[in-house]
């Protein structure tokens, strides 16, 4: 098979060559290409890429080089293919090898590697293979110092430290020790030095010298690697200062030379105790110890005060025992009392007093402490607990006020009295007491006639026949009568005994006297005058006819028509007049808002848009027109007129049918109003109020936050403390000076102050600072600016202010003022001499003399007697004689000092 002539032997371009690659790769190798387009290869024209030679790309398969080229297009328009050749793709099996950084099945897979340091990827597994001075998986390292060509494996010849080329393995230049750079002009990096700055420092972290490499330790290390600490009592660079005085148990920083305070303890030299409440490492954490317990400075551990136990101190003491820690049990009579939490003195149930609660309350008293006292009466017998009163016969009632009540008598008035009609018994023995009217022991026997009143022994007083009663005397009158004794005759228009019945005549009817019957005026009928005539008669005795036309009622008093609903006049024959309704007439109609009503009912006839019985209700929301039928076309909610559907529109909203929004800076009805919000307030489009951005508030946001308000019309609250003040937008906190923390909530910390902390106090001698200014507080003792000096002599307290009141130019404590007595001298101010044995300063040492000897009250030395010698006066003594009677009997010799014995019992023993 042969290409055509004039084809151009080409190379593609790199991406037309894989798109191709990909093409054939995807087709089977017996399917004719001839003709067919293949996607993406656009360069296979005259001048523009062209043909491609099958041997120098594919190797086996330049048969399908041949059918593309033959395909394409742009050749064929060019006439390149004209001449007659058809060419068909013979039955090739071969296929095309992978071009450059593809590998793979179909070469489907891209090479990974860094191709300006990759000389080839492998076909089939992309394997790469590295350009020389680099190395990796990808080709994606230069080689480590020290190496360099292929596959970096060989090894540079340079002197130490010198770089050497990864590529060639050329030596690059020499710089002397201390420098580096392709011109020597840049110094070592820290930890590197010497030459091309190739040594590695071995200083603990600490930079060396650049060109000998020798370390240069920070303040608190020493050593020539710098690896030991500055030793006991010293610190600094160099380890050159000398440490402070640090107090309890506390060691300096090395590198500070501050005190490193053990827990409990806090200043600038551990001198203080921790704070009450605040305990360990720097004092800063809070103690737990609740109800005034103290707690310990380094531990933290709760002492409980007294009354309290537990780990925080937070139990109370139990019934049974009391003090520090509940530790003591309680000494009080069992069920009688408890003792005091607090001081274990017995706090006494109700009914007992004593030191241990062991005494009944005395006769009178009761409750807490007896101080109650007894209320009960009549001899009653009081409880000592709780003052309950035990009633004698005949009395009840809390404290027995009470007698018992009726009918009843004795203890607890539990017996019954044997009393009637009314009688009262003794509530002690049970003696009847009649009721008026009654007589006798158990009061069963009535007055005789003519007496009553208590024990029937009062008269009756009745007349004309009347009866009095036995009780109260009254007198019962027969009819007709009346009176206290039934002397008075009844009055006209009453009846019955006693005249206490009216005759009842209703309608101005007349009574009888005598028989009580009424007589009935015009128009009335009944026994008491109580009905009208009926329909259709009228007059006295209801004996008329009325004359008034057929179906028509008549007046029962005159005769006169009743017209019937919407009618009037003599004979009905005329309608109401508008405004009126109703038989005659004569009511008047109730429609409002306009509407008429009918003249026989009354019922309402209403105009448009209004509704109800009466015409007072408007039409309801969205409706209108005659009887509301009509509905509103608004939108928004907004109501119409209820008589003609006009659009009302709300605040806030215009339009035919409100369908507009008020713009920009209107509002109102009618959007008529302009609006007034200031500083980028927003305006309410219905009433124009004004909704301010963060850190204004005001009716139209015109006034900044006040001081200690923030945020949306300032209504949040600022959480600053200590005269602190906020960002009036977003609410944070600017402390004032000697405050710090998110509200300002937190004092400078020991040793600090001013704005935001920042100043460090420079006081001395443990002195504290003031947190705002930084003014140093003189602890007692000293002075100065910084209390950097102590009080002068003579001198002492608080600014050193006080003149100490010593004898003799005695000097004092600065702190104090306690005077400090020299050897010899004691007392408040130095005025009284040491008493005997007793010296030295203050005279607070004792003396050390044997032999009753006394000492020097200023240096203490012994004053020997006796005979006695020696430092404390225990050597030699006064001479004794021998106990042998032959040389009692011949003259005393007086022996010389130097041969005299020695005895160590005439004195006390020295310890």
């Amino acid at each position: 098979m042969r290409a055509g002539p004039g084809l151009l032997q080409k190379p593609l371009g790199d991406e037309a060559y894989l798109d191709f690659w990909r093409f054939l790769a995807a087709t089977p190798s017996s399917e004719s290409l001839v003709g067919s387009p293949i996607p993406g290869i656009q360069t296979l024209r005259e001048g523009r890429g062209g043909w491609l030679q099958g041997e120098r790309w594919m190797r086996t398969a330049p048969c399908m080089i041949l059918a593309v080229v033959l395909a394409d297009p742009g050749l064929v328009k060019s006439g390149l293919g004209g001449r007659g050749f058809r060419l068909e793709l013979p039955h090739c099996s071969v296929r095309a090898a992978c071009p450059p950084w593809a590998f793979g099945p179909g070469c489907s897979e891209e090479c990974r590697c860094v191709q300006p340091h990759t000389r080839s990827c492998d076909k089939r597994d992309g394997s790469c293979s590295c350009k020389a001075g680099f190395r990796g998986e990808h080709c994606q390292a230069e080689c480590e110092p020290g190496y360099f060509g292929l596959g970096c494996r060989q090894a540079c010849t340079c002197p130490v430290g010198v770089a050497c080329d990864p590529v060639s393995g050329e030596c690059g230049k020499q710089c002397p020790a201390g420098f580096r750079g392709e011109d020597c002009d840049q110094e070592c990096l820290v930890g590197t030095f010497g030459v091309n700055c190739s040594g590695s420092c071995s200083c603990g972290g600490a930079p060396c010298h650049g060109v000998t490499g020798q370390c240069r330790c920070p303040p608190g290390r020493t050593g020539e690697d710098c690896e030991a600490d500055c030793p006991e009592g010293r610190w600094g660079l160099g380890c050159q200062e000398i440490c402070p005085a640090c107090q309890h148990g506390a060691h300096c920083d090395p590198e500070t030379g501050a005190c490193l305070c053990l827990p409990g303890f806090v200043g600038s030299r551990c001198q203080d105790v921790c704070p009450a409440g605040w305990f360990g490492p720097s004092c800063q954490t809070r103690c737990s110890c609740a109800n005034d317990g103290h707690c310990h400075p380094a531990t933290g551990h709760c002492s409980c005060a007294p009354g309290w136990t537990g780990f925080s101190c937070q139990r109370a003491c139990d019934s049974g025992h009391w003090g520090p820690d509940c530790s003591h049990l309680c000494n009080c009579s069992a069920g009688h009392g408890s003792c005091d939490a607090i001081s274990g003195l017995c706090l006494c149930e109700a009914g007992y007093v004593g030191p241990q609660c062991e005494q009944r309350c005395p006769q009178g008293h009761f409750g807490p402490g007896c101080e109650q006292r007894c209320q009960c009466q009549h001899g009653a017998a009081c409880d000592h607990v709780s003052g309950a009163c035990t009633c004698p016969a005949g009395w009840r009632g809390t404290f027995c006020e009470r007698a018992c009540p009726a009918h009843t008598y004795g203890h607890n008035c539990s017996q019954a009295c044997a009393c009637f009609n009314g009688a009262s018994c003794d509530p002690v023995h049970g003696q009847c007491h009649c009721a008026p009217g009654w007589m006798g022991p158990s009061c069963l026997q009535a007055c005789p006639a003519g007496l009553y009143g208590d024990n029937c022994r009062h008269s009756c007083l009745c007349q004309n026949g009347g009866t009095c009663d036995p009780v109260s005397g009254h007198c019962a009158c027969p009819e007709g009568w009346a009176g206290l004794a039934c002397e008075k005759e009844c009055l006209p228009g009453h009846v019955g005994a006693g005249c206490p019945h009216s005759c009842g005549c209703l309608n101005r009817g007349l009574c009888d006297p005598h028989t009580g019957h009424c007589l009935c005026p015009a128009g009335w009928t009944g026994d008491k005058c109580q009905n009208p005539c009926l329909r259709g008669w009228f007059g006295e005795a209801c004996a008329q006819r009325c004359s008034c036309p057929p179906g028509t009622a008549c007046h029962h008093v005159t005769g006169a028509c009743h017209c019937p609903p919407g009618f009037t006049g003599s004979g009905c024959e005329q309608g109401c007049l508008p405004g009126r309704y109703g038989p005659g007439c004569e009511q008047p109609c109730g429609c409002l808002n306009g509407g008429s009503c009918d003249a026989a009912t009354g019922a309402c006839h209403c105009p448009a848009g209004f509704l109800g019985a009466d015409c007072s209700l408007t039409c309801p929301q969205g409706r209108f027109g005659p009887n509301c039928t009509h509905v509103c076309g608004c939108g928004h909610g907004a109501a119409c007129d209820p008589v003609t559907g006009t659009c009302l529109c709300p605040p806030g909203r215009a339009g035919v049918r409100c369908e507009r929004g008020c713009p920009q800076n209107r509002f109102g009805v009618g959007c008529e109003h302009t609006c007034s919000c200031r500083n980028g307030g927003l305006c309410h489009a219905t009433n124009g109020s004004c909704s301010c951005g963060l850190g204004w508030t005001g009716l139209h946001c015109e006034l900044a936050c006040p001081p200690g308000r923030y945020g949306a019309a300032c209504s949040l609250e600022c959480s600053c403390h200590n005269n602190s003040t906020c960002e009036p937008t977003t609410g944070t906190c600017r402390c004032s000076p000697g405050f710090y923390g998110q509200a300002c909530e937190h004092p400078c910390p020991p040793g600090f102050y001013g704005a935001g902390c920042q100043g460090v106090c420079q006081c001395q001698h443990g002195a504290p600072c003031d947190p705002i200014s930084g003014r140093c507080l003189c602890p007692a003792g000293f002075h100065g600016h910084f209390c950097e000096s102590g009080c002068e002599p003579g001198s002492f307290g608080e600014g050193c202010h006080q003149r100490c009141d010593c004898d003799g130019g005695a000097p004092c404590d600065p702190v104090t003022g306690l005077c400090l007595c020299p050897p010899g001298r004691s007392g408040a101010t130095c005025n009284l001499d040491c008493g005997r044995g007793q010296f030295g300063p203050s005279c607070t040492l004792r003396c050390d003399c044997g032999g009753g000897a006394d000492c020097s009250p200023v240096s203490g030395q012994c004053h020997c007697v006796d005979g006695y010698m020696g430092p404390t006066c225990r050597e030699g003594g006064p001479l004794r004689l021998p106990e042998n009677p032959s040389l009692a009997q011949g003259p005393v010799a007086t022996l010389p000092a130097s041969s005299r014995p020695t005895s160590r019992s005439s004195g006390p023993a020295r310890h």
